[in-house]
């Protein structure tokens, strides 16, 4: 993928959609995958963008698939979002470098806004 890509993961076949949907309004280039596990079989390395992932998903959660991230040499910054979010799991994964942690539901430009400041890796710090 040669331009920049929202990669949406989430178990929720209506929120994913709801995303997918948001993020192609606004010009971008969307990939939805319905599990952490879909993701990284089909991850390439060489994609730029940014991910958007549920926290909680059966199998593999959110930050498990950071962790899995990170721990191939990924950089693919990512936004979080979640119907519960604790301040525990939140805080880890923005210690992990999540560029930010929303709860659902989120207003759509607050998603936006992590999108991006995502895809914008020079103003991330």
């Amino acid at each position: 993928m040669s331009e920049p890509t929202v990669f949406i993961v989430d178990d929720d076949d209506a929120c994913r959609d709801s995303i997918r949907e948001l993020v192609l309004s606004v010009g971008l280039t969307a990939a939805v995958f319905g599990s952490a596990a879909a993701f990284l079989t089909a991850f390439d390395p060489t994609w730029h963008g940014c991910l958007v992932s549920d926290l909680h998903m059966p199998r593999m959660n959110g930050v498990a698939l950071q962790k899995r991230l990170l721990g191939m040499g990924a950089s693919l910054p990512i936004v979080f979002v979640n119907g519960n979010v604790d301040i525990r799991t939140a805080g880890q994964a923005i210690r992990d470098g999540a560029v930010d942690v929303l709860e659902k539901p989120f207003a759509q430009h607050q998603l936006l806004d992590a999108i991006y400041q995502a895809l914008r890796p020079d103003d991330r710090f």
